[in-house]
């Protein structure tokens, strides 16, 4: 095993490098699907470090780059995901974006250097470790509820891999410290679309139309009884519908009402029982208003979970890093998603968050146009996953 010293070195050695690579790829973001130029940057600086690169990986603009060590191994994956939001950044940073209403507020910018980081010092240490390291740079992780992780498994192009890790910049946790739970860690993400068709009428003779709206309320409101009385009260979810249109005038009864929401579980029990008991108030609803109604319920990111021992190889290994205080107390997984679960699901290995905000700060969350990676987690994120895969290739 390489001494932790050795790594130390050279991550410091690389930060200052790392720091401007972030600064860049947060003036230039690219929204899910669009990642081109990204792609095109991290595929020459992995090039740069002699590694050989996968570009169009599923078709999309994913890569893989590929890192031998001095003998035939195990191979470890790392991953960070490139896409940025349609947002207008409002954070005031000297680097701040320099296209108008695309915004790094999801800190991929952040996942980004801390990968080639990671790969610059491992490509130094080549010669001192057996195996294979790969560095998967993934499109489309926002593309909710499709993303890009599940086109990289489908395409077999990780196949073989042994593990793979990942990590999230996470705004509540201050800068570098570590975030790792057992079991899960971020929710499924599920996409619902509803459509409740009846009968326009006069709204003076509302008795000769089927009113959508009437029922669309009586569903809303039986849907939450779902969650409290037919899902196992010790499995977590959320049922949320953010938009519903319908009707076209005021004095008319509406013929048509559209709803859509997300349901959020960390179990695949609760998943499944939403989804019937939604399907079953429907026709119940059907059947008590004459209404016709469809259900579209589209499986998003699967949770992701942590093994026991994986947790634990992510938690004894930062405190072997940096101490014990490095660990935060998390005690509670997230509601939000990530579909880093397809490759976790499909490969093993380990997930964590990395505290990125400044002690003192204001903590805007994810996808807040005011959020940015505090740049003293960068290098405790580099570190960290450099010595992931060492310890990993000599298990």
């Amino acid at each position: 095993m390489v001494e932790q010293t050795a790594i130390k070195t050279l991550v410091k050695k690389y930060t200052p490098a790392i720091c401007e690579l972030r600064r860049q790829l947060h003036q230039c973001p690219e929204l899910s699907g669009e990642e081109t130029g990204t792609a095109r940057r991290l595929a020459d600086l992995f090039r740069q470090m002699g590694m050989t690169v996968e570009e169009h990986i599923a078709g999309y603009q994913g890569l893989i780059a590929t890192l031998h060590g001095k003998d035939p191994g195990k191979t470890i994956a790392l991953r960070a995901d490139m896409d940025a939001l349609p947002m207008t950044e409002e954070t005031g940073l000297p680097f701040r974006s320099q296209t108008e209403g695309k915004m790094h507020a999801c800190g991929h910018d952040g996942h980004m250097s801390v990968l080639v980081g990671a790969a610059r010092v491992l490509s130094d240490l080549r010669n001192e470790f057996t195996g294979t390291v790969k560095f998967l740079c993934q499109p489309s992780e926002e593309k909710a509820p499709v993303g890009g992780a599940q086109a990289i498994v489908a395409s077999g192009a990780l196949d073989g891999i042994d593990a793979i890790y990942a990590m999230h910049v996470w705004p509540a946790l201050p800068a570098g410290t570590v975030g790792v739970l057992p079991g899960p860690m971020m929710a499924a993400s599920d996409h619902i679309s509803v459509t409740i068709r009846g009968k326009s009428s006069h709204a003076a003779m509302p008795h000769k139309g089927i009113d959508a709206i009437i029922a669309a309320a009586q569903f809303l409101t039986a849907a939450q009884s779902i969650m409290s009385r037919q899902v196992n009260p010790l499995y977590p979810a959320v049922l949320t519908f953010g938009k519903i249109t319908g009707g076209d005038r005021y004095n008319v009864v509406a013929d048509y009402v559209e709803l859509e929401g997300t349901c959020r579980t960390y179990q695949e029990e609760a998943r499944d029982a939403i989804e019937s008991h939604l399907r079953q108030l429907l026709i119940g609803l059907d059947t008590m208003y004459g209404t016709t109604s469809e259900l579209r319920y589209d499986r998003g990111y699967a949770a992701v979970v942590n093994t026991p021992e994986g947790a634990a190889f992510i938690a004894d290994t930062a405190k072997e890093c940096f101490g014990e205080n490095v660990l935060a107390p998390v005690s509670e997984p997230a509601m939000t998603a990530e579909d880093f679960s397809a490759l976790l699901n499909a490969y093993g290995g380990g997930f964590y968050w990395l505290g990125a905000t400044r002690p003192g700060d204001v903590v805007y969350p994810l996808h807040s146009n005011h959020f940015a990676v505090d740049e003293k987690a960068l290098p405790v994120g580099v570190e960290l996953m450099t010595t992931l895969v060492l310890k990993q290739l000599q298990i």
